[in-house]
């Protein structure tokens, strides 16, 4: 077997290049190769991939030399180095089988350079002299370079400034005021590091990467930067939808693993149901009495019995309550101006709970009906920039203070959303299945096909059995809140 040693530096610099060659499921060989750090703007890409259409080794590691030494010459090339341009790959392959020898095969590499060490042939003279023939073609033979670099032409695209501009004047028109004002805090941040006339095209992984270090660097959560990330990702989506630029190179940046959550939800992170003696101090009549709103009280009671996200409360229209098989029932759905339903689960008939009815709720729907009004709540803002639900979490939360309820951990947070908490904990605790569960309070179900495919959506008489799992009576006295309720 003969043995080769000595290979020149460039000889090196190419085979280090050459080893990226992926076999797929297929069988397949592809040639993957990852673009100098410092010619990705010229190039336009980080990653050159192509499929080498051959399940031969032997072949598939020649095309990936071969391929290998020309992308190096077009790199050099742009570097302004005079550079030789490799032979086509037919001209090898020709002379390998002209000699009805075994195809060479490199076998060994050193691990220190990369440089191949062993050539394994058939042994005979006339496989060797092929093999020899193959690799000086390869990496020696001297053409011109006026063919020119095989790479891709570069995108260079609209300057940073100009392409924020424009997705505000076009894309941010479609996002919600609170959705648009934390995705322009994130494209001021990335614009104001990577300087404003930076062209779209130019910008590099690498080069958006050092702006999450620092960012991560200044103190602000992973979670933070990683929200950061996705609200600048979807701008150069919307360039490359465009033409305007290759790829995305902020998108997945910065990723929280699994154990990153779980370490956080054992850090105390995320919202935390109330305790009873908690739930009893808020729904004390005499407590929530002293709220000035409307729409505070009967929020608040609606999320207890309902685990209804804030938004899907604060946006409630007379025309969502209607009576479905002899059962009152309540729409969450997203028919008129200003309501919003966060998935296609959110939309949903739920049976009122009976003691809505105790408390009074349909007499309630009954007197704004002949009063002439459109909505649950009249006069509150559903337009606000933070979201259709933000005057009633910011009035259940100042409520919340008044009591002086707190977190029981630093990192924990309490608000309207942990009455959906303690919604599905309680049916958690009860005879109600998960599949019911999901489908009262509005949560995907688990994507099998079964369920995704094969079932309906609940009607109101089976979703009744909920009400089953919602037994607040044990402490909520419903005669004193009903009297309260309806005299506001």
């Amino acid at each position: 077997m003969p043995r080769f040693c000595g290979w020149d530096k460039p000889l090196g610099q190419l085979m280090r290049l050459a080893h990226h060659l992926v076999r797929r499921d297929s069988g397949i060989y592809a040639f993957r190769l990852v673009v100098p750090a410092d010619l990705r703007a010229q190039v336009g890409l980080g990653v050159i991939k192509k499929s080498l259409g051959t399940r031969d080794t032997a072949v598939a590691k020649l095309y990936a030399y071969a391929l290998s030494s020309r992308y190096a010459a077009a790199f050099a090339a742009l570097r302004g180095r005079v550079v030789s341009t490799p032979p086509n790959i037919d001209d090898v392959l020709a002379i390998m089988e002209g000699g009805g020898g075994k195809r060479l095969d490199i076998k060994t590499v050193d691990p220190r350079t990369n440089l191949p060490l062993h050539l394994k042939t058939n042994g005979s003279d006339g496989d060797n002299a092929a093999g020899l023939e193959a690799l000086r073609i390869i990496f020696a033979s001297p053409l011109p370079v006026a063919s020119g670099p095989v790479v891709p032409a570069p995108v260079s695209g609209p300057s940073l400034r100009v392409a924020i501009n424009t997705y505000a004047e076009t894309e941010a028109l479609g996002l919600k005021a609170d959705t648009w004002d934390a995705r322009r805090r994130a494209l001021q941040s990335f614009s104001d590091y990577l300087d404003e006339q930076t062209s779209v095209g130019g910008i590099t992984r690498a080069r958006a990467s050092e702006w999450t270090d620092a960012l991560l660097r200044d103190g602000k959560s992973k979670q933070t930067v990683r929200n950061y990330t996705t609200h600048v990702a979807a701008l150069f989506d919307s360039l490359m939808q465009k033409g305007q630029a290759e790829a995305n190179p902020v998108a997945g940046l910065v990723k929280i693993k699994t154990r990153e959550k779980k370490a956080r939800r054992q850090e105390g992170f995320g919202w935390e149901p109330f305790d009873e003696a908690t739930l009893r101090r808020i729904y004390d009549p005499q407590n929530l009495a002293k709220t000035r709103t409307d729409h505070v009280r009967w929020g608040a009671v609606i999320g207890l019995y309902t685990g209804a996200r804030v938004g899907e409360v604060a946006q409630l229209a007379l025309r969502d309550f209607e009576v479905v098989d002899g059962l009152p029932c309540v729409r969450v759905q997203a028919e008129l101006d200003g309501q919003r339903v966060k998935s296609e689960a959110g939309h949903r008939l739920i049976p009122l709970h009976p003691d809505l009815i105790e408390l009074g709720l349909m007499e309630r729907v009954a007197r704004l009906r002949t009063a002439g009004e459109e909505w649950l709540f009249p006069g509150l803002k559903l337009d606000g920039a933070a979201g259709v639900g933000n005057a009633l979490s910011k009035g259940f939360s100042y409520y919340l203070r008044s009591l002086d309820v707190q977190a029981r951990r630093s990192n924990g947070r309490i608000g309207f959303h942990s009455l959906r908490k303690n919604v599905v904990q309680q049916l958690q605790a009860s005879a109600v299945s998960e599949e019911r569960r999901r489908a009262y309070v509005g949560h995907e179900s688990n994507e099998d096909v079964h369920k995704s495919v094969y079932m309906r959506r609940w009607t109101p008489g089976e979703l009744s059995q909920v009400a089953d799992g919602l037994r607040w009576k044990g402490w909520l006295d419903v005669d004193k809140l009903r009297t309260m309720l309806l005299s506001g």
